[in-house]
C-alpha cells in the first residue's frame, strides 16, 4: 500500500478543545486506517475521515492503512501548529484550513 495525502480540516468553537477532523484518499484494498499522532496511535476507522482531540502544541500526525496483508507505511507526515492565542476581546467562532501533505 502506498502512503496517503492527509488533509486537514479545524473546526473549533473554542480552540482549547483542539477538535480536529483528518482526511485521505482511499486506499485500494484497505480495510481500515490507523491515526497516529506522534508517534502513537489514537484511532482507527474504516472511513477515510475522522474527527479527534489532539493536544494543544505542535503536533505530528500519521496516517496508514492496514488489511488482512498487514499495515502499509505511514503517510508523509503533517505537523499541526499549535491553536494562535486569542486577543482579549476578540471571538472566533470557525476556522477551517485545509492542507496536504504529500509523500517525498
Amino acid at each position: 500500500m502506498k502512503p496517503l495525502a492527509l488533509i486537514l480540516a479545524l473546526f473549533s468553537s473554542a480552540l482549547a478543545e483542539r477538535t480536529v477532523t483528518f482526511a485521505w484518499d482511499a486506499t485500494p484494498d484497505a480495510d481500515s486506517y490507523t491515526l497516529y499522532v506522534n508517534g502513537a496511535a489514537l484511532a482507527s476507522t474504516s472511513d477515510t475521515q475522522i474527527t479527534v482531540q489532539i493536544p494543544d502544541a505542535r503536533t505530528a500526525v500519521n496516517v496508514t492503512a492496514s488489511n488482512i496483508a498487514g499495515e502499509s507505511e505511514p503517510s508523509a507526515t503533517l505537523v499541526v501548529p499549535p491553536a494562535p492565542t486569542i486577543p482579549k476581546g476578540f471571538r472566533i467562532s470557525k476556522i477551517v484550513r485545509t492542507t496536504t501533505a504529500t509523500p517525498k
